[in-house]
Formats: C-alpha cells, sequence, structure tokens
C-alpha cells in the first residue's frame, strides 16, 4: 500500500510543478532549469541515497549509459517552454508508448490486446494535437510575462510538436535504459549518477552556449524553484514507488498527472481549449494507462 501512497505524491508534485516550471521559463532558460534539476535532485535526493547507500560496480559501464539518460530528458525542458504547457505535457507523457515499442523491437517482446489498443488511443491524439494545437497564452492571474511563450503561428507550432514528440521518443528509449540500470546499480545509485552528470552537463552547457553566463535573476524565480523541487520530489517517490510494487501498474498510473497540468494551465496559464483537444488529450492519457 505504501507505493500506491507514494504514487499519489508524484502525480500530485509532477502536475503541479510541471505548471510552475512552464511559468517561471518566463524569467529563466531551458538549460538554467536543467541545471538546477540537477542540484535539486542531489539535494531531494541525498537522504535516501545516503540511506540505501551507493554501489559504483561496474561505474565504467553504467555511468557512461546514465550520461544517454540525462541527454535524452534534457530534450524535456526545451520541449516543456517550447509552446502550450498542456499539449506539449501531454505529447511527452506519451513516452511508456515508445518504451514499449523499444521493448518490441528490440528485444522481442510481444503486444497484448490491450496495450494495441493503447498505442492506437496514444497515436491517434497525438493526431489530433499535432492539426489543432490551439493558440497559446501564458499570462497569468498573477501577471507573469509571457517572455519566450511560443508564437501562434503555424510554422512554429509544427516545432514545437515536433520537438515534443522527438523528446517523448528519446525519453522513452532513456527509460527503457534506465529500468536495465537501475536494476544493477539499484534507485540510490542511478539517482547519484543522474544527479552528478545532470549539474556537469548543465555547467558546460552554460558555458559553451551561454557563455558562461550565471546571471542569478534568470535561474532564481521562485516558480522555476517550486517546479523544480516539486517535480524532483515526485521523481524521488516514484522511483522508491518502482523499487517496491510493479511498473506495470505505476508508471502508467503515474501518467495521470497529465489531468492537473491540463486544468492547471486552463487555470493559471489561460491557454484555450476545445473539444478536440480535450479529446485528444484524455484519450493519450487513456491509452498511456493502458499500456501498462
Amino acid at each position: 500500500m505504501t507505493h500506491i501512497y507514494l504514487l499519489i505524491v508524484t502525480i500530485i508534485s509532477w502536475g503541479i510543478g510541471q505548471t510552475l516550471l512552464k511559468i517561471g521559463f518566463s524569467k529563466s532558460t531551458p538549460i538554467s532549469s536543467f541545471l538546477l534539476g540537477g542540484i535539486f535532485g542531489i539535494f531531494v535526493g541525498g537522504p535516501y541515497m545516503v540511506y540505501s547507500g551507493l554501489d559504483f560496480t561496474n561505474f565504467s559501464f553504467f555511468f557512461p549509459m546514465t550520461l544517454f539518460i540525462v541527454l535524452t530528458n534534457l530534450t524535456y525542458y526545451y520541449a516543456l517552454n517550447a509552446g502550450e504547457l498542456s499539449v506539449a505535457s501531454a505529447i511527452l507523457g506519451t513516452y511508456p508508448m515508445y518504451t514499449v515499442l523499444f521493448a518490441v523491437l528490440m528485444l522481442g517482446e510481444a503486444l497484448t490486446n490491450g496495450q494495441i489498443v493503447g498505442l492506437v488511443l496514444v497515436i491517434t491524439g497525438v493526431g489530433i494535437l499535432s492539426v489543432n494545437p490551439g493558440g497559446c497564452s501564458v499570462a497569468s492571474s498573477a501577471g507573469v510575462d509571457p517572455g519566450r511563450a511560443a508564437s501562434a503561428s503555424p510554422a512554429a507550432s509544427k516545432i514545437w510538436l515536433f520537438l515534443s514528440i522527438l523528446s517523448a521518443v528519446l525519453i522513452g528509449i532513456g527509460d527503457a535504459v534506465s529500468k536495465f540500470v537501475v536494476t544493477h546499480t539499484g534507485p540510490a545509485t542511478f539517482m547519484f549518477y543522474f544527479g552528478v552528470i545532470q549539474i556537469s552537463v548543465g555547467i558546460i552547457l552554460k558555458l559553451v552556449f551561454e557563455r558562461g553566463r550565471f546571471n542569478i535573476e534568470t535561474v532564481r524565480s521562485k516558480y522555476s524553484i517550486m517546479g523544480l523541487l516539486l517535480l524532483n520530489i515526485g521523481g524521488l517517490a516514484f522511483t522508491i514507488a518502482l523499487s517496491i510494487g510493479q511498473a506495470s501498474i505505476i508508471v502508467p498510473m503515474s501518467s495521470t498527472y497529465l489531468a492537473i497540468v491540463t486544468l492547471l494551465s486552463w487555470w493559471f496559464l489561460n491557454e484555450r481549449f476545445n473539444i478536440a483537444k480535450g479529446l485528444a488529450i484524455a484519450m493519450i492519457i487513456a491509452g498511456v494507462l493502458m499500456l501498462g
């Protein structure tokens, strides 16, 4: 029963955290948020790492694999920053579909009838969103400057939709690899590898693409900080839940955080909704649930 409570923490934390991080992007950058995410990951997961202990056996093998996983997750920050939160989050939440497809194509696993229906629902939902992305207004009741919000032009919409789909594909593959790493190193060691690499890559990206500018004003947005803290708390709860519960139940159920994101994006970000968009997001959520 403990894993159910942890799953609830994950769903709430991810739902609220993504919304706050999206608002915070008006004063931050994807690279800054990526770097802060690694710092918060070590901070939030530190006590669990100390309690569980770290295992550096086969470091030279698993550390590079974790580097690949971190790089796939870097795309998440750019996709979330690019366009509408509800649409980008829904598409990003389809990553379990690509994990399943990776297992089928690379590991020879067979699809169940339920998974086939789930794949059809997800693909249909993404297809509807791709032709009906809707407008985007990020001005919230708190007076947040929309900053670099995505343009409402069709070309810009197609670009961030493609970026969201690409990110979901990469994260799905990275998730399949991460399961292998966690199985052989343990959740605590994987989280340590992930956090250290994320911080290191974030610093390198800062130096290369932002000329080493560490302007504190661009990274201390209270929305970004609260969002990243909640996302990492949810990630910690999710990792622990996976270690004590069934992944086939926990992974699909965790995707229900998309419903919270959808409501909050309408409430706080004034994103526009229509019947087609709502139906597409509902189909994606239902499809991901059936992938388990």
